[in-house]
């Protein structure tokens, strides 16, 4: 997966309230998976320090969170992104041994048609006592097509950070059955609303505007800092993703 072979396409920049990098409405609709990453991220801000690696970064759509909490960000990604280090996840990435003290991989082992490799890497680069920071789907859509390649079950994810030597500091579920079928049910809201702009050609505006956007994100934007994360029974069953934060023993 090089960068001549495909482009990213991230979210764009969180929007900070209070701390918690919320999904913004400008560049989603489905704004309540983007909340439960957010909030997980927000309370392990304790761990964010030193040298950070934004592993898969896009567009950085994390950084106005993470920017102020560490002393240096390399964010790289396969995409030739200005300001982006550019990498091949195939490859052994450009940084020696113990280099960060922070790795953020939100979203992207999915994409990675060796997520045993790149786990190593994040292993690798990880000082003593580091943390890695990472996400990863389990019952959600296919995206950015072809290059889709894994969903992982929270003992998956788990197994996949062990095998590396790394500790599973904590685990947690990016929702349960509840946010699942509700996103599930915003991006079909959001399918026929661009649907029917499309069949009204020039008159698609009077569907897809500001006005119908917000009625579709406000109720969203209102339950947002309920969302949980906590890996409950139900959670386990069925869940967008999971969420771990891996240490190195030092």
């Amino acid at each position: 997966m090089t960068a001549s072979e495909r482009l990213r396409h991230r979210q764009g920049p969180a929007r900070l309230v209070g701390g918690v990098p919320y999904s913004d409405r400008a560049s989603t609709l489905s704004l309540l998976p983007g909340a439960a990453v957010g909030r997980w991220l927000a309370r392990q801000a304790p761990l964010v320090h030193g040298r950070l690696l934004d592993l898969g970064c896009g567009n950085q759509p994390f950084r106005q969170w993470y920017e102020p909490m560490v002393c240096e960000v390399v964010p790289v990604d396969v995409a030739p992104i200005p300001g982006v280090v550019v990498v091949d996840l195939a490859r052994p990435l450009p940084f020696e041994d113990a280099s960060f003290d922070t790795v953020l991989c939100t979203q992207v082992l999915e994409h990675v048609p060796n997520a045993e490799y790149a786990m190593a890497e994040i292993a690798r680069l990880l000082r003593p006592g580091g943390h890695a920071l990472v996400t990863v789907p389990f019952l959600y859509p296919t995206h950015e097509a072809p290059y889709d390649f894994w969903r992982f079950t929270h003992h998956g994810l788990a197994g996949l950070v062990r095998r590396h030597g790394l500790a599973v500091a904590a685990l947690e579920a990016q929702g349960g059955p509840v946010l699942m079928l509700t996103h599930y049910g915003v991006l079909a809201v959001t399918a026929a609303i661009r649907g029917l702009a499309r069949a009204l050609g020039p008159l698609g505006w009077l569907v897809d505007n500001r006005v119908v956007r917000g009625v579709v994100a406000a109720p969203q934007e209102a339950l947002r800092s309920r969302v949980s994360t906590r890996l409950s029974l139900s959670a386990r069953l069925a869940s967008l993703g999971y969420l771990v934060v891996a240490r190195k023993p030092d």
